[in-house]
């Protein structure tokens, strides 16, 4: 709960992106993410998944708050191969310092299941067009829903071009 009062903080004294502040319209990025918390339908919360999900991909803003996103990437189990996803996702930049994201992971290997993530970030975009990034997803299986709940944190980094 403290992040949530955290995170309406920042979104309560952020300014909103100007056309002079924004970065390049192109992106690329890497991020790095693990499950710190989950709870199945009906069950107890659990701490840490021992998971970490490796991705990369590019970006664009379509204008000068919203951007589209595709990322590519395997996720591990306790260091052993689990999945690989397509990341697509849809980015608002409300401010030069925090973003709302709708992400949607399609596992495609070994099996397909479908996401969603949606999420809060916070980040800082430096005069290199260098972006570092601290990400917050709450994921749900959406097509065989089980009405369970993962919580994420993800670190990432952006060039902008």
């Amino acid at each position: 709960m403290r992040n949530i009062g955290l995170a309406l903080l920042v979104l309560a004294v952020s300014s909103t992106v100007s056309a002079q502040d924004a970065p390049p319209p192109n992106y690329a990025a890497v991020f790095a993410g693990t499950t710190v918390a989950y709870r199945p339908n009906g069950g107890p919360w659990d701490g840490h998944q021992k998971d970490a999900v490796l991705t990369a991909g590019l970006g664009r803003f379509v204008s000068a708050k919203w951007a589209l996103e595709v990322d590519l990437g395997p996720t591990l189990l306790s260091g052993d191969y689990a999945a690989f996803s397509i990341v697509p996702g849809v980015v608002w930049q409300f401010s030069p310092h925090a973003y709302l994201t709708a992400r949607f992971p399609i596992a495609v290997d070994p099996d397909t299941a479908v996401y969603a993530a949606p999420g809060f970030g916070l980040s800082h975009t430096f005069k290199n067009n260098l972006t570092p990034i601290l990400e917050f997803n709450g994921v749900t299986r959406l097509d065989d829903n089980r009405g369970d709940l993962g919580l994420m944190v993800t670190v990432g980094l952006l060039y902008s071009f």
